[in-house]
């Protein structure tokens, strides 16, 4: 489970300006320095997730680029998660997405916010989008999201108050159930790697949660639907990369061999499979070096 978030804003006039934190805790040691943001500012000049490996804890954060009048005053902003060591990452995608879109939608009032006003918003952005959507797909919590949406619409117009009893009505005939039933089957196909299994599942529970109208989740579950369906070719590809290195090795061809780590090091990234790109991105890293004396030898 994740300990806490930040939102660090890019304005076109600074480096960088640090709207808040939110520890789940209450209170935490960890903080953007310089150094820190750096390391995020390169990483995602790359991709617009990244994943720091720090000495209590692991930093997974996306790079969200604004739109609309925002844009004329911040690039965007870099929100973040603290993951303990045993996280997955790959979990967390789409509620980072969510999260950052959260944040967009507060507008330019984000560039005048102090760190306490913006925090007690981030609190909730973080309770509401952040939290691992496998916790928000349990039976109780979807139900009781449910009859909140409910009550909302009960006090509406007519249209809405028919829409309400029909949610009502739907949630006593346990249709919510059907949203965590096929999650955790598609997530069991996502595990046994059969992705397009998972990818339908995925995108059927979107489809009944979309139909309760817990909207947020209907995207949620949409985007590991079209997640899912994109990993065989990605994972194909980076598999060519690492093959074609492995043979230009052979051939003593180092500066291919380099660049053809470096783009599986490219693709694992974006796979949000952070182990391999470490390990691709490490070798690639060693190969360029390795190829650069060898070609300061060739000229001597």
């Amino acid at each position: 489970m994740p300990t806490g978030s930040f939102v660090v804003l890019l304005p076109l006039d600074a480096d960088y300006k640090i709207l808040g934190y939110y520890h789940k805790e209450g209170k935490s040691n960890f903080e953007i320095t310089n150094d820190l943001f750096l390391r995020l500012n390169l990483d995602h000049s790359k991709d617009e997730y990244s994943l720091l490996k720090l000495k209590d804890f692991q930093v997974f954060s996306y790079l969200y680029k604004f739109k609309g009048k925002l844009m004329r005053k911040a690039s965007g902003i870099i929100i973040g998660l603290l993951l303990n060591e045993n996280d997955k990452p790959e979990k967390y995608r789409s509620a980072l997405k969510e999260g950052a879109e959260a944040v967009e939608v507060l507008g330019l009032n984000i560039l005048k916010m102090q760190p306490t006003e913006f925090e007690s918003l981030l609190k909730d952005i973080y309770l509401e989008h952040l939290e691992p959507l496998v916790d928000i797909l349990k039976p109780e919590v979807l139900k009781t999201n449910i009859i909140a949406i409910t009550k909302f619409m009960l006090s509406g117009g007519k249209e809405e108050r028919k829409i309400a009893q029909d949610l009502l009505k739907k949630v006593e005939e346990g249709e919510h159930l059907k949203i965590s039933e096929i999650f955790n089957n598609a997530d069991a196909a996502l595990k046994a790697l059969e992705y397009e299994k998972a990818s339908k599942m995925f995108k059927k529970a979107a489809e009944i949660a979309q139909d309760l109208y817990v909207l947020d989740i209907a995207e949620s579950l949409k985007e590991k639907a079209n997640f899912s369906a994109i990993i065989p070719n990605m994972s194909r590809e980076r598999d060519k990369h690492v093959h074609d290195a492995r043979n230009f090795l052979r051939n003593e061809d180092f500066h291919s061999a380099y660049i053809s780590y470096k783009k599986a090091s490219d693709l694992s990234k974006k796979l949000v499979d952070f182990n391999k790109e470490e390990e691709y991105r490490l070798k690639s890293k060693a190969l360029e070096e390795f190829y650069k004396v060898d070609e300061k030898f060739k000229e001597n």
